[in-house]
């Protein structure tokens, strides 16, 4: 487990982080859906970031500023949030976005459930539907998809992605920039390698290396899982 350490904050300065205003960083589908959450969670949203692309760009919820060097000259305060789903991605985007200091602010949807004593790292989303139940802790800029379950006491690295439908059970691990496919189940007590992907439906009954692909009921290795190099 490589999760950041997820450091407290003074009420005070969470409540003014939460009124802070944001910015997604993605012109995509995803970004389009995170854009979606921050304005059902009341988020001043002040627009999106990234390549230009006018297909794209028409869809977009929210005012396209520029590409992601806009961020640089930005006021200090204004916080930012990765519309990207690839975790690999995001881990590059966040080393590039918060280089100078610059925070990353968490989204939850009003229609996801967080339990007691549960962590969200910075720049962690959660979409309709997700539930964490109590003492989850989450690393930083961590997806949790629609519908999606992570139960008591699992941990879930930074980059991290949680696919709609997929199940984490209790006290699971979950490495730094994996994957757990749509409707796919962790059960109790299970460690989930770093960079691995657990496809679409496999239920997971043993625990899974680093960067491998795993399939099926119950989930075997199909394959090495090849990340980029950075």
């Amino acid at each position: 487990m490589t999760t950041t350490e997820v450091t407290p904050l003074p009420a005070g300065t969470r409540a003014a982080l939460a009124n802070s205003s944001m910015v997604v960083l993605g012109t995509s589908g995803h970004a389009r859906e995170v854009a979606w959450i921050a304005e059902q969670a009341g988020r001043p949203l002040l627009g999106c970031l990234g390549p230009h692309r006018p297909a794209e760009a028409a869809r977009l919820p929210a005012t396209w500023l520029g590409d992601d060097e806009w961020l640089d000259t930005a006021h200090p305060t204004v916080q930012f949030v990765i519309g990207v789903g690839d975790g690999e991605a995001r881990a590059r985007i966040d080393f590039l976005a918060s280089r100078n200091g610059r925070r990353a602010g968490s989204l939850v949807s009003p229609a996801a459930t967080v339990g007691a004593r549960c962590e969200l790292g910075d720049g962690s989303v959660l979409w309709p539907g997700a539930i964490l139940t109590t003492d989850v802790r989450l690393g930083r800029h961590v997806h949790v998809g629609t519908g999606a379950t992570v139960s008591h006491d699992a941990e879930i690295g930074d980059f991290a992605t949680l696919l709609p439908g997929s199940r984490v059970a209790g006290s699971s691990r979950v490495g730094q920039g994996a994957t757990i496919a749509a409707g796919a189940t962790v059960v109790n007590n299970i460690s989930i390698g770093a960079g691995a992907m657990v496809g679409a439906g496999a239920v997971v009954v043993h625990d899974v290396p680093e960067n491998v692909v795993v399939v099926g009921v119950p989930a075997r290795i199909l394959r090495p899982h090849h990340r980029e190099t950075h």
